[in-house]
């Protein structure tokens, strides 16, 4: 072989070892690489990762809270529990251990609780003679990761006088955090008890019912609606007796009065009528003598003329006047008696027509009682007497007091009456009204 042949050789041969030495060394850079990427990485993650985390109580705990900031690869991190899982709601403390390329780091999750509860506080408005409500009452919608929640007083609201005060109230929770919050206090003093008015003595048939509110009123010098309470547990409607029923008002403060009412029952006569009965009577008179055209003071005048002539005066040796009622019936159906008769005979047909009316009574007298009407017409009170007069052929409507005590006929009034027990009369006189011969009015 030539020399130039040989050198060929040696010089291809020369230059595949120096293509493999590249290579090898070019793969020994890029694992020297790789290896520092790697280790560099590790070491990233290494300082990346939180090793104690502390969270509040009642918060949710999640993988981000253990990195400094997310790598690529930190999605791949392994962790020996389930974040889910873990329970918050409770102070605690534990390790566990999160996986990220083979390499294992060891990390503390602390459970803390260092928030104070909180509250929403609802001011107090109170009388001083109350009890003093608890501090629970005094705040709503308590929050705290922890419960219970202890609530507590730390001062007193001053009860001596009516004052705005603040309270001070801690509430603490189960880890010792502390919230102290002020509570406005609006004290009121009142030590006047409510008055009961209207309260009187009843006198009626055993059997019929009685109420007991009728009439009452309870006021009070703060609070505007004083509770009554009505004791007639001892009364038995059934029979007859003497009975007492107790009225007692409270005001908001506390504070009491009391009043008694005596109940005298009356057993019903064998000849009582009942009041159905006596009003269906009326209503059979009222129904001729009036029509539904005229007004109260023309039904009035009708009915006092009715009574006037349809009834017969007779003295009272056969009269049953056992009750009103019966002397009323009495009167409407057989047409005759004393001047009782005749004025609730009145009374009943006014009832009827719906007058409000009362029956009047002679006081003081001489030799015998006498009984007539007082009728309210247009919010004004007049007196009425329908029962015949000796030596009058005439009957008495709507009179004034004045005029009443002037009505005199053979010197002699008989009108004489305890004004303190009924209303007022009008002051002016209607007499000009009145028709007395056709018991009609001139307007």
């Amino acid at each position: 072989m030539s020399r130039t042949g040989r050198n060929n050789r040696n010089r291809r041969s020369s230059n595949g070892s120096g293509v493999f030495k590249g290579l090898l060394l070019a793969t020994l850079i890029l694992a020297i690489l790789i290896a520092a990427v790697i280790y560099g990485y590790m070491r990233m993650q290494s300082e990346n990762i939180i090793t104690h985390v502390t969270i509040e109580c009642g918060e949710k705990v999640t993988k981000e809270r253990f990195f400094k900031r997310m790598l690529i690869f930190d999605d791949q991190a392994e962790f020996s529990i389930d974040l889910d899982q873990v329970d918050t709601s409770i102070p605690q403390e534990g390790n566990f251990t999160i996986k990220i390329l083979h390499q294992v780091f060891v990390v503390t999750l602390t459970v803390a609780d260092t928030t104070a509860p909180t509250c929403t506080v609802v001011p107090v408005r109170m009388y001083a003679n109350e009890e003093v409500p608890t501090a629970e009452e005094c705040v709503t919608d308590v929050y705290d990761a922890q419960q219970p929640v202890s609530i507590e007083y730390m001062t007193e609201p001053d009860l001596t006088k009516s004052n705005t005060s603040i309270v001070y109230c801690k509430l603490e929770d189960l880890s010792g955090n502390i919230n102290i919050v002020e509570i406005p206090f609006y004290i009121t003093k009142d030590v006047t008890p409510p008055v009961i008015e209207g309260v009187q003595n009843i006198s009626q048939w055993a059997g019929d019912p009685i109420s007991y509110r009728d009439g009452i009123t309870v006021t009070d010098d703060i609070d505007p609606e004083p509770r009554l309470d009505i004791d007639n547990s001892g009364v038995d409607l059934n029979t007859a007796g003497d009975y007492t029923v107790i009225y007692t008002a409270t005001d908001a403060a506390g504070n009491v009065s009391t009043a008694e009412a005596h109940i005298h029952l009356t057993q019903k006569p064998a000849t009582y009528v009942e009041d159905e009965v006596v009003m269906a009577a009326a209503h059979d008179v009222l129904d001729r003598i009036t029509n539904s055209n005229m007004g109260d003071m023309e039904k009035a005048l009708k009915i006092v003329r009715w009574c006037r002539y349809y009834l017969h005066y007779v003295e009272d040796d056969n009269i049953d006047r056992t009750s009103w009622n019966r002397i009323a019936y009495d009167g409407l159906t057989t047409r005759h008696g004393t001047c009782l008769t005749f004025a609730l005979t009145v009374k009943y047909l006014l009832d009827a027509a719906g007058i409000p009316n009362d029956v009047v009574e002679r006081s003081p007298y001489r030799h015998s009682k006498h009984f007539w009407n007082l009728i309210q017409i247009d919010g004004e009170w007049y007196h009425c007497d329908s029962t015949p007069r000796r030596n009058y052929n005439s009957y008495i409507f709507m009179y004034t007091d004045r005029e009443l005590a002037n009505f005199w006929v053979d010197n002699y009034n008989g009108y004489s009456f305890d004004h303190s027990l009924y209303p007022a009369s009008a002051t002016t006189s209607v007499q000009n009204r009145i028709n007395y011969g056709s018991a009609t009015l001139r307007w």
